[in-house]
């Protein structure tokens, strides 16, 4: 037994491994694709345009990868080892298509709204650039219910792959377009569309080719089935929160464009840094934390707690600590090339400290999350992040115009920081209750 025990472990570490390996692959095109941007193109109202309307496809990536996936996921495994196939499947894909090419259709509608909005000075340039980005929405949404399945079946590197590919693609036709001699401003709208749209098809094909053929009921009417208004009801319990952080960051954004020509790229360029350690460690310990809360004894679940959240805590706060000391030394690795100048690197580096408080906090809060949603107290969490995105968009709002970009960003970490304090304080002073039902908390990447 305790041989088997070890082998256990040793494929788990080596799983673990293996997957934070391929996020780094994935990390560091998405740095490369950042730096050859900020070297050709440097921080202007271009950059500023494509950065804030990039958030549009991003953000429904978010959604897909994050709160979709986590209530798609058990949903899928259950049924399909219940009966051996999901026959609701095919029509969440052909809904989900259309879902997607109706958020083209309003994109395109909406395109005046949205550009007076998110840019300072639409023109025909930000207008294509807005068209171009449209197109990803269906793809994207292919891309998480295929990431979805292969989770389902324990797949995680292959999940993983999914969702990271679409990034290394990016990089490698902006960089073709640059060795062909057509780099432009829409050559960044269109690399980012390559990317999504390759790895969507191939997801597509592959949900397709790996599914036993379903009645036409399957297709058009997938409501009919038990499981799937089951999963509706928890997506849309994982989603409340994830509506309230996306439209956060919308504000965010908009702020930032009210700060000056630049404020946005620099912000993207400061996140890029700070926001490093959120994705190499504190979500692939988030989920082996979710995991191991899940089958802990409910009586020893907050002892455990205490634990993951004091390691979280150290791990953090060290890895923002090491970034702050050598953020210029880091920024100027990254981004000191080409078009870049010294005064960018300064608004850049400026906006960093910022955004690794804002780490440590969201770290946190995203722990001390998993341990309310496993504990049934879920509605709590989601109730005081909502109060914090209110006061942060508050505070941003009370001096918009008056503060530098940074400023913005120190809102979140107080408004989320008052709430990671509430949110601690529900976990030690209730008793845990018996887990009803697992409702999965949406991840997010920034502000």
């Amino acid at each position: 037994m305790s041989t088997l025990l070890q082998r256990l472990r040793s494929r788990s570490l080596l799983l673990v491994i293996f997957t934070l390996g391929a996020g780094a692959i994935f990390k560091v095109s998405a740095f490369a694709r950042e730096a050859f941007i900020a070297s050709r193109f440097g921080l202007s109202s271009l950059t500023d345009a494509y950065f804030a309307l990039q958030q549009l496809p991003v953000t429904l990536a978010a959604f897909m990868f994050g709160a979709f996936a986590l209530a798609f996921t058990p949903a899928y495994a259950h049924e399909h080892q219940k009966n051996g196939e999901v026959r609701w499947l095919p029509g969440l894909l052909v809904y989900g298509t259309l879902f997607g090419l109706v958020l083209t259709g309003l994109t395109l509608v909406a395109s005046p709204f949205l550009l007076g909005i998110f840019t300072t000075s639409p023109d025909a340039g930000t207008e294509w650039t807005l068209a171009i980005l449209s197109v990803c929405f269906a793809p994207i949404i292919a891309i998480g219910i295929c990431a979805g399945i292969c989770t389902s079946y324990g797949r995680n590197l292959w999940s993983m792959t999914l969702t990271g590919l679409p990034y290394l693609v990016m990089t490698i036709a902006l960089l073709l377009i640059y060795a062909a001699g057509r780099l432009g401003g829409l050559s960044l709208p269109i690399s980012m569309t390559a990317g999504f749209a390759a790895i969507g098809s191939f997801s597509a094909f592959k949900i397709f080719a790996g599914e036993k053929p379903v009645r036409a009921e399957g297709y058009l009417q997938p409501w009919r089935f038990r499981e799937f208004r089951t999963f509706l009801r928890q997506l849309t319990a994982s989603s409340v929160e994830s509506v309230g952080f996306a439209g956060n960051q919308f504000l965010l954004i908009h702020f930032l464009a009210l700060s000056g020509t630049g404020a946005i790229s620099a912000n993207n360029c400061a996140s890029r840094i700070g926001m490093l350690g959120y994705s190499l460690l504190a979500q692939p310990l988030g989920q082996y934390i979710q995991g191991r809360m899940c089958v802990t004894r409910e009586e020893d679940r907050r002892k455990q707690f205490k634990r993951f959240l004091l390691m979280m805590a150290l791990a953090s706060t060290c890895a923002a600590t090491l970034v702050f000391f050598a953020r210029y030394e880091i920024t100027q690795a990254v981004y000191m090339r080409g078009r870049f100048s010294a005064a960018e690197l300064n608004e850049v580096v400026s906006i960093l400290p910022a955004w690794l408080a804002y780490f440590v906090v969201l770290t946190l809060n995203s722990c001390v999350a998993k341990y309310l949603f496993i504990s049934s107290r879920g509605s709590s969490y989601t109730r005081n992040m909502l109060c914090a995105y209110a006061l942060a968009n508050g505070l941003r709002f009370a001096t918009v115009g008056h503060q530098p970009a940074s400023y913005m960003i120190w809102c979140a970490v107080v408004g989320e920081g008052l709430a990671f304090v509430v949110n601690l304080g529900t976990c030690l002073t209730h008793r845990d209750r018996k887990l009803a039902m697992f409702v999965p908390v949406p991840e997010g990447q920034h502000v």
